[in-house]
């Protein structure tokens, strides 16, 4: 029984990870070599994934830690796709070019960003990418 319980919430950590990595379910099984029914099978803890199957994921950089034992991590902005990061910047921009009394410092366009960040996690269509943007993670670059 006590398997059980580490496999709790597999499914979900492994999806919370595509998607913070921008992934779809199709882009992942490509990049793993399985089919896309297999991990909509995992990430619904319908079937369970083989370890090397999980320990395939840390190559494509899913937090493992995260994933089997749901500790997570602080996340720190090299996680981030490079489109995620651009667009998180030009929303602090964009409310920096709105505030009244100057400039930000750096200090506080870090925790703006490190906010953001933590709301996309949270919900990834928070962030809103351009459509250059999507067509880029669509391709791949």
């Amino acid at each position: 029984m006590e398997n059980k319980n580490l496999l709790n919430g597999l499914g979900e950590r492994m999806r919370s990870e595509r998607v913070r990595l921008l992934l779809t379910q199709d882009g992942l099984a490509e990049r793993v070599g399985v089919k896309q029914q297999t991990i909509y099978k995992y990430e619904k803890g319908m079937t369970t994934p083989t370890m090397d199957f999980v320990y395939s994921l840390g190559s494509l950089g899913f937090n493992l830690q995260y994933v089997l034992f749901g500790r997570e991590q602080h996340q720190k902005l090299e996680d981030f796709p490079p489109q995620v990061l651009q667009r998180v910047s030009e929303m602090v921009t964009e409310i920096e070019n709105n505030f009244q009394g100057g400039s930000l410092s750096n200090e506080t366009r870090l925790r703006m960003m490190l906010t953001l960040l933590a709301q996309y996690v949270k919900s990834p269509s928070s962030l809103s990418l351009s459509e250059k943007q999507q067509l880029e993670l669509s391709q791949g670059k």
